[in-house]
């Protein structure tokens, strides 16, 4: 296999060698391995999980009565206030960021060839898109694969960006959802409400006589829950990314996504340009001014959320916290994980695995929770209080760590990545590990990418 530098224009000390390693039965060498990254996406996946348990579990539905006569409802009400303050969109965050740190690091690893790549990226989307599919529409509506397949499309365009460019662009289409939405408030024209209004016609339809619901005709997320019947739930769910699309046209996702994958490319190109993995000085200052912007406007942003204000004007200053909120922090948190990998790196290397194998875990998570909550499992959605569901899914992701490290001692991807890289190569890829390849245990950092270290 052939090393390449990622800037043919510097020194082996200020750039990072890697091995072309786009053969489809190959996973990255466990000693070329970037375990900040895989580390980076095992925590986020965790917390992810601890944002979607919410709505997985339907205890973000619940009425405040309900909620009141639960037993934990006072702790409750501070786990989702801390929660909101320090969890929620931080991580979202942090995923799309290493989704363009990984499209920097593939690029390079093809030598930056766009006649290899592109169609490369292209049917790697393709896949992604598939599954995000399958996802979205019989599944969950919380999927966030089918937009980050769509947004990676357009990724590609900016490959070859400048960084000073790349930079610019994501500043740009951080602000264009506060934009977006001060148009609507001003304009009111908020277009997003007919695809709600669609969504409630339709899938009231689609549950009227369903097995399990009980009540008037139309729908409710109670009877939603309810429903007992897989085939009556896949009827419904199909109706459901109705609702998914109206919540991103109407916080603007698109763009913040878009701006997140940029600012990964661009974070990605100084991985490997210039070892800021162990420029403890930047890190420092990233953490430093993260939690500085970051924490205030968060506080001010949860004031808002939970003072119940329902005037419109307060709804705005929501979106707009949000843009100021959410991805300082996401980078403080960022820096602050490598930091702590970079001088005790056995502490979180058991994340490892889990984000090695980061979106099976992400589409079983989803399963479980369907199977506990749903009518058409044991039914518990719309019962618990958050610190009950946040439990669960601690637990849920404990077993996840566990078999994921027993997954990867036998086999060479997680299940869904395998049928990933099957869509992606038009191809049946070994899954099983040869005799040789399971005596080869990685290490913690020691034994994975170690850049030169640089303080200034």
């Amino acid at each position: 296999m052939k090393i390449m530098p990622f800037a043919e224009n510097k020194s082996s000390r200020d750039s990072m060698k890697l091995f072309k390693t786009n053969l489809p039965g190959t996973p990255v060498p466990a000693k070329e391995r970037i375990s900040h990254l895989d580390i980076l996406r095992g925590i986020a996946i965790l917390f992810i999980f601890v944002a979607n348990i919410r709505y997985l579990s339907g205890e973000y539905f619940m009425s405040e009565v309900q909620k009141e006569a639960l037993s934990t409802n006072s702790i409750d009400r501070i786990v989702e206030i801390l929660a909101f303050i320090f969890v929620d969109g931080k991580f979202y965050s942090i995923f799309s960021i290493l989704f363009g740190i990984g499209f920097a690091v593939q690029y390079q690893r093809m030598g930056k060839d766009d006649k290899e790549f592109v169609p490369f990226f292209r049917r790697r989307m393709l896949g992604l898109l598939i599954l995000g599919t399958v996802h979205l529409f019989l599944i969950w509506l919380g999927d966030i694969l089918t937009l980050y397949a769509l947004i990676g499309f357009v990724l590609i365009w900016f490959r070859k960006v400048s960084d000073k460019r790349l930079l610019i662009w994501s500043g740009i289409l951080l602000l264009i959802p506060v934009v977006h939405f001060l148009f609507m408030y001003l304009t009111n024209t908020f277009y997003p409400s007919y695809l709600f209004g669609l969504h409630n016609e339709m899938a009231s339809k689609a549950l009227t006589n369903a097995p399990g619901v009980e009540g008037e005709a139309g729908f409710s997320l109670a009877a939603y829950f309810s429903v007992s019947s897989i085939k009556k739930l896949i009827e419904v769910n199909l109706m459901m990314p109705l609702i998914r699309l109206a919540r991103i046209l109407m916080e603007g996702r698109i763009f913040k996504v878009l701006a997140l994958f940029l600012l990964g490319l661009y974070a990605g190109r100084q991985i490997l340009e210039h070892q800021i993995l162990t420029n403890k000085a930047l890190l420092k200052k990233i953490i430093l001014w993260g939690f500085i912007i970051g924490l205030p406007m968060n506080m001010l942003r949860t004031w808002v959320e939970f003072s119940y204000l329902e005037a419109t004007f307060w709804q705005v200053a929501g979106y707009i916290l949000n843009a100021f909120a959410l991805t300082p922090m996401a980078l403080a948190y960022c820096a602050l994980i490598v930091l702590v990998i970079n001088s005790r790196p056995s502490w979180l290397q058991w994340f490892a695995p889990v984000g090695r194998t980061a979106l099976s875990n992400y589409l079983f998570q989803t399963l479980i929770s369907i199977f506990v909550f749903y009518g058409v499992g044991l039914g518990y959605g719309l019962t618990l209080g958050y610190t009950a569901v946040l439990l669960f899914a601690l637990l849920v992701f404990g077993v996840q760590i566990f078999f994921s490290s027993i997954w990867l001692t036998n086999f060479r991807f997680g299940p869904v990545e395998w049928i990933w890289r099957q869509l992606t190569y038009g191809k049946l890829i070994s899954l099983r590990k040869s005799a040789p390849e399971n005596t080869t245990k990685s290490t913690a950092i020691n034994n994975n990418y170690q850049p030169q270290p640089n303080n200034t």
